[in-house]
């Protein structure tokens, strides 16, 4: 069975994040996580993004036995929404995503999320870091001696991520996952 899911943000302020599936483009439900979308082995979920906040949702479901695929390129839906001109909603751009081709979406394994959830924690901490050296260089000396320990208390940090990203990036080198979602 093909199950097809659009993932929203659930509140105005930009928290959390909530999941509208179907299978069928008639009947839709809504969860809070996509361990919660009653799939089982052998079935397909098509989704639109992936946040990584629920990546061990997905982890949950590919250890069911469910195949799961993200859009490779959201602005198709945007495309397609606007070709047909119809306004934005979740249940609109599930019959949009139904409507695409399955070429269009990439399939993801456990080890790929994980990965991916390494690096995204690896390019937030760097730019972390780098914030606070650049706030370190204005600074008068009296207090950049308050904030030297912040700074080299989050080195460790980032050379234990830098060593997942780059063991991320050369075991997947051959292959063409986007990094950046």
């Amino acid at each position: 069975m093909k199950f097809y899911a659009d993932v929203h943000r659930s509140k105005r302020n930009g928290e959390g994040c909530r999941i509208t599936y179907t299978t069928d483009g008639i009947t839709f439900k809504h969860v809070d996580s996509f361990s919660e979308i009653p799939a089982g082995p052998g079935d397909k979920l098509f989704m639109d993004t992936l946040p990584p906040r629920h990546t061990d949702g997905a982890i949950e479901l590919l250890r069911k036995g469910v195949e799961v695929y993200y859009l490779k390129r959201l602005t198709l839906i945007e495309k397609m929404r606007r070709e047909h001109k119809l306004p934005k909603s979740a249940r609109r751009d599930i019959k949009v995503l139904m409507s695409i081709e399955e070429g269009w979406f990439r399939r993801v394994t456990a080890d790929f999320l994980v990965l991916r959830r390494m690096i995204l924690a690896y390019r937030s901490l760097s730019k972390t870091h780098q914030q606070l050296l650049n706030k370190y260089r204005a600074l008068s000396e009296a207090e950049k001696e308050v904030l030297k320990p912040v700074i080299s208390s989050s080195l460790p940090l980032i050379s234990l991520s830098a060593s997942a990203h780059l063991l991320v990036e050369s075991a997947t080198s051959s292959t063409s996952y986007p990094m950046s979602r």
